[in-house]
């Protein structure tokens, strides 16, 4: 007698496990790396092991990058910065770009699937909470746009919250990526600008990007302010 299948319920129980044990074993491995990469000396160790992959190399960098966004806890901002070190700034850009696209997809995909019991492995009820007013689905684009323009904004969290809303998957992915653009650019350039010895180049960006993200807070809580007081 053949054994019956598992009945749908029970198979998305154990597909959903098994992705909680992957998830696990991976932030195993690229916690302790995310740690390195917050030292030079982790960084360096970074570079010769992409490097060590040879014309792979930028495959393997996309894939991490790729990865630090399934895994929202890790962050991003290391990554590339190795990533203009790796392979200057137009390469690095190129390739952490295609990785936030993939790993954007990838979170879309499974939340779909999986719904809030997944999103709550990586973001606890009050934060999402925070974000309930994206479910106002006649200023939704314009929210995701802004909110993943703004610098200091837990994208990757977000990344979680946004697919559990109507929004289609190609305008997720254009608007996301679109406005991480200029974030994961400047972080990029300045690993380039490191590795190549402009360092009055990286004060720049970095002083840019402190405006930037001062002027993105006070945006932010104005916005907030203004969505509050027209729902109320």
């Amino acid at each position: 007698m053949k054994g019956k299948l598992p009945k749908p319920k029970v198979r998305h129980v154990l597909i959903f496990l098994l992705l909680l044990v992957l998830l696990a074993v991976l932030a195993r491995y690229l916690v302790p790396l995310c740690r390195l990469m917050a030292t030079p000396e982790g960084r360096d160790r970074l570079i010769a092991f992409v490097e060590g992959f040879g014309v792979f190399g930028p495959l393997v960098f996309i894939l991490l990058m790729a990865v630090q966004i399934v895994i929202a806890f890790l962050p991003g901002g290391p990554l590339e910065l190795v990533g203009g070190v790796l392979f200057g700034g137009i390469a690095g850009t190129l390739w952490c770009m295609i990785g936030s696209v993939l790993g954007s997809a990838c979170v879309y995909a499974l939340v779909r699937r999986f719904g809030r019991p997944l999103v709550a492995v990586f973001v606890d009820e009050r934060r999402l909470k925070r974000f309930s007013f994206l479910h106002d689905e006649d200023r939704l684009a314009f929210w995701v746009f802004v909110l993943f323009l703004i610098p200091g904004i837990p994208k990757d969290l977000l990344t979680y919250f946004v697919p559990l809303t109507k929004m289609p998957a190609k305008q997720f992915l254009l608007l996301s990526n679109l406005a991480r653009f200029p974030a994961i650019m400047a972080s990029v350039l300045m690993g380039d600008s490191l590795s190549e010895g402009r360092y009055w180049l990286c004060i720049v960006i970095a002083c840019i990007a402190a405006v930037a993200a001062f002027a993105g807070y006070r945006l932010k809580t104005h916005l907030s302010k203004k969505e509050h007081d027209r729902t109320s």
